[in-house]
């Protein structure tokens, strides 16, 4: 999809002699030697690597009691060792797929071979311990093949060891243990940071981003009585600032209206949903007070950065139209009943619908204008 967006824009720059025919063709032949792209047959290798490593312990687990203790450590030794080595094979071979799915098939053996073998040998541990070591294992994987499917993984079973802590859900511990907690729960996050740049893998550095998030909501919520959305929304201010409001400079190396914008307008507006959600029995005046504050803020998000990011854009419609809605439930759902709400609501959306169409038909014709 990628290869076939870029081909088109090169065509266009050729058409408006922007660049030459030959460094046009240079340009493709350099992506197609880079760009391992995404392909059906790559994602059903690793979906069947999925399948397979589950099979695999699945049998295992039924036979478990027939198979003496050491035939089972060996047995999910030779799974874990036989999966690193086909991916060894594949990558030197340029078999970036195959390679990616032995892997997956790998990190399940090995996950699922930490819990049956701690319960076998009935060593004493937790949850937290054992997403801990699998999410270990995923990052060493990741570093020693700069694998993003790795690092994916990585930032996934991060997400399961931030959840597994015993103070996110339930009673706190004592100091030591939560400071020990969230240190390690950083060290994780920074280990993934680490893989996403290693194996230049967006939807890592993505999940990184997200579980720093979750991380701070986290951090806040149990450290001090302050609302997490505030911190969100004074966050996502000066990310939004910083990437598109303050000046261009050589001291901040942030591109424009890029991922740090997009992430602070995302933050900011989640940041504000979060403050509003937590309002204590309010005043109808103060919660309009604050869904204008919103909408308003959607708004300028949009018409500040939203023509150079469409995930501002998104955000900021989304943001929006829940507001909209909001608002009419809040003033008029009381009068107007279920499906008076329902129907008005749906009127609603259809009109922002149609506003969003003109905004981005305006949006593309001035980015046409420009070229």
């Amino acid at each position: 999809m990628f290869r076939r967006y870029l081909s088109r824009e090169i065509d266009q720059w050729i058409k408006a002699g922007l660049l030459d025919a030959g460094l046009g063709e240079v340009l493709l032949k350099d992506h197609d030697r880079r760009h391992t792209g995404f392909s059906l047959s790559g994602v059903l290798a690793v979906l069947a690597a999925i399948l397979l490593g589950g099979a695999v312990i699945a049998l295992v687990a039924a036979n478990w009691e027939a198979i003496a203790r050491p035939v089972r450590v060996l047995m999910i030794l030779l799974l874990v060792i036989g999966g690193l080595a086909v991916a060894t094979l594949a990558v030197r071979r340029g078999a970036y797929w195959v390679s990616e799915a032995a892997l997956v098939f790998t990190l399940i053996c090995y996950g699922a071979g930490v819990a049956l073998v701690g319960q076998m040998y009935h060593i004493s541990g937790d949850e937290t311990a054992f997403m801990l070591l699998w999410t270990a294992g995923a990052l060493l994987v990741s570093f020693a093949f700069s694998s993003a499917i790795a690092g994916v993984s990585a930032g996934l079973l991060g997400f399961g060891y931030l959840f597994a802590q015993p103070s996110l859900f339930g009673p706190g511990g004592s100091d030591a243990l939560a400071l020990s907690g969230f240190l390690s729960v950083f060290a994780v996050i920074l280990l993934i940071a680490v893989a996403a740049w290693r194996s230049r893998s967006k939807l890592t550095g993505h999940l990184c981003a997200l579980l720093l998030i979750g991380f701070i909501i986290w951090v806040i919520d149990e450290t001090t009585d302050i609302d997490p959305g505030h911190v969100l929304a004074v966050i996502g201010a000066i990310a939004f600032g910083i990437g598109s409001i303050v000046p261009p400079s050589p001291a901040i190396a942030v591109e424009r209206h890029g991922v740090v914008s997009a992430y602070g307008a995302v933050l900011f507006l989640g940041g504000l949903g979060f403050a509003q959600f937590d309002l204590s029995n309010p005043s109808l005046t103060v919660e309009m007070v604050l869904a204008g504050v919103i909408l308003i803020a959607s708004v300028a998000i949009i018409a500040i950065a939203g023509s150079e990011n469409r995930l501002i854009r998104r955000a900021g419609y989304f943001a929006f139209a829940c507001e909209t809605v909001y608002v009419v439930e809040e003033t008029l759902g009381s009068l107007l009943g279920s499906s008076g709400f329902l129907f008005i609501g749906g009127l609603v959306l259809a009109a922002i619908a149609f506003t969003v169409m003109k905004v981005e038909k305006r949006f593309k014709t001035g980015r046409e204008d420009l070229s």
